[in-house]
């Protein structure tokens, strides 16, 4: 029997496809070096486990809970939304859900009817796509570029906009370039979204780590009603806490109906204990992310000028996420060990020097690869070297 054609429409994740492969070469006793991890290296901070532990010892949270997740949580998310973003929300307007994953694609579906087209910076965070196209849209990609600093503008906007478009799709900080618009940029690409009357799902999920410079406001500040704004966001990246599976989708009335109609016949409440451990997180603050940020930024400078000592790569200096995304045109050319991609480069490198980076062709741009430093600094060094001694290699 046929099974759904959604299997030739999307792809595995490609980001877990070279964890997977990097944990593989792990178990066989090679000593690989993972640059491809998006989530932080630190374990989740210690009141989050005691609040797991104690919520684990209650008989009431080993029972269903409400759709849209517990009430002190929502109540929770509302007081730190307005608190570091800004913006004021009803904790009705709250949908918690299993990771942000879970929020972009029940969003999808809320918004998307059958060939609605879904406006898609590259490069883009895989997930994105894919799940435009699980809820029957067409994702509709821009090519920003390097020279832009990989930023997209109005003009860029009204260039792929047609009477189908429903959704721009925006994250800054970027997965997976690291960079951050500013104030300025973004509020001009929201005034373009809000004069057009479509939607814009706004991926917050890095605001805390920014480097250099202020964050980007939300959409939400200026659309207060939420008329036209969606909120992704959770505790994965800021709070070291991406197994525990807790994001959330903020949207209007209208949307959130849907959203809980959709949640509650794929998966209902997400685990009580993960929940109450993520309630923890919010109401302890900000320290434990403030000394992440201390050593991520150290990683990135570190980073960023190994990278300028190496023959032929360059990057942007993204000031966000923990990410840079690697410019390794000059060896994708066919020219070394018949090297013709991005995708080739990598596998080239994990194979040979055990260094795991995620190529560009998985975030819609050959050519480049994203290097996460997630990681800690004694394995970033003797990864970045083993990336040098790679580089002189085929430069021979």
């Amino acid at each position: 029997m046929e099974i759904s054609k959604l299997d030739k429409l999307i792809k595995p994740s490609g980001t877990m496809a070279i964890s997977n492969k990097a944990r593989e070469l792990k178990s066989q006793g090679k000593p690989v070096i993972g640059f491809g991890a998006g989530e932080p290296d630190f374990p989740s901070p210690e009141y989050v486990v005691e609040a797991a532990k104690e919520a684990i010892e209650d008989p009431k949270n080993h029972k269903y809970s409400p759709v849209a997740g517990l009430a002190s949580l929502r109540n929770e998310i509302a007081r730190t939304t307005l608190e570091y973003s800004g913006f004021e929300i009803d904790p009705n307007n709250i949908l918690v859900s299993n990771g942000g994953k879970q929020a972009i694609i029940t969003c999808m579906l809320a918004i998307l009817n059958p060939s609605d087209e879904v406006i898609i910076p590259a490069p883009y965070w895989t997930t994105y796509p894919e799940a435009v196209k699980i809820a029957g849209g067409n994702p509709i990609f821009i090519q920003s570029t390097k020279e832009q600093d990989f930023k997209i503008d109005v003009d860029m906007l009204e260039s792929v906009k047609t009477d189908k478009t429903k959704l721009l799709i925006w994250c800054s900080p970027s997965n997976p370039t690291g960079v951050v618009y500013s104030k300025e940029e973004a509020d001009a690409i929201y005034q373009w979204v809000f004069d057009n009357n479509i939607w814009i799902m706004s991926d917050e999920l890095y605001e805390h780590l920014v480097y250099e410079g202020e964050n980007t406001p939300s959409p939400a500040l200026i659309d207060k009603n939420l008329n036209n704004t969606l909120i992704i966001n959770g505790v994965s990246k800021a709070y070291s806490m991406t197994g525990w599976r807790v994001g959330w989708l903020i949207a209007n009335n209208e949307v959130m109906g849907l959203a809980k109609k959709i949640q509650s016949q794929a998966t209902s409440n997400v685990s009580n204990v993960s929940q109450l451990a993520a309630e923890s997180a919010l109401k302890n603050g900000l320290d434990v992310t403030k000394e992440m940020k201390i050593a991520f930024d150290r990683r990135r400078n570190y980073a960023i000028k190994k990278l300028e000592t190496i023959d032929n790569l360059s990057v942007v200096n993204g000031s966000g996420a923990f990410y840079l995304y690697v410019d390794v045109n000059f060896y994708c050319t066919g020219k070394f060990l018949n090297i013709n991609s991005s995708e080739d480069f990598c596998n080239w490198l994990i194979e040979n020097y055990f260094i795991a980076f995620v190529p560009g062709e998985v975030f819609g741009t050959n050519g480049f690869m994203r290097l996460s430093y997630a990681l800690s600094d004694q394995e970033l060094e003797e990864g970045l070297e083993r990336l040098a001694t790679a580089i002189n290699d085929l430069n021979g």
